[in-house]
């Protein structure tokens, strides 16, 4: 399953060097199981967008990565965890490996995938544009598989 979470009509009234938005969140609550809350925000502050992830570390191990300079390659996520792709420069193309579909990422962009059943992805930057993507690869420490509870 995958989600892409369009961020540029809040994106153009958000004053650039201001501080932070939040991107993406998964705003589990105590009685719904175990605590799979994390945010991913936005922070500009130092005038070079950048992430802040805030999740519960006894339960999701975060690994994060970033790809430039022109990138074309594969991204794996395994069953039961979920990758947030994010948008910081430029544009990026998220297709599946294997096709049908394909989204164009753009600033303040966010997509989402999680599922249980392994996938690869193919991530495309354009070379000579100054296009920054962050991928964020959320694993659960002691459930099964991490779900998205909106």
């Amino acid at each position: 399953m995958w989600m892409l979470v369009r961020a540029n009509a809040l994106g153009a009234e958000y004053p650039a060097g201001t501080g932070s938005r939040t991107l993406a969140a998964c705003p589990d609550s105590p009685d719904r199981g175990d605590p799979w809350r994390w945010t991913i925000s936005e922070n500009d502050s130092a005038g070079r967008s950048g992430l802040d992830i805030s999740t519960e570390p006894d339960h999701i191990r975060v690994q994060t990565s970033q790809y430039t300079d022109g990138y074309t390659g594969a991204l794996h996520r395994v069953a039961g965890t979920q990758l947030v792709i994010v948008a910081l420069r430029g544009e990026a193309l998220v297709a599946a490996a294997s096709g049908p579909w394909e989204r164009w990422l753009r600033p303040g962009d966010v997509f989402v995938v999680e599922g249980e059943e392994d996938e690869d992805l193919r991530l495309s930057l354009p070379e000579g544009d100054d296009a920054c993507v962050e991928v964020v690869a959320l694993a659960p420490r002691l459930a099964h598989a991490l779900r998205w509870v909106p």
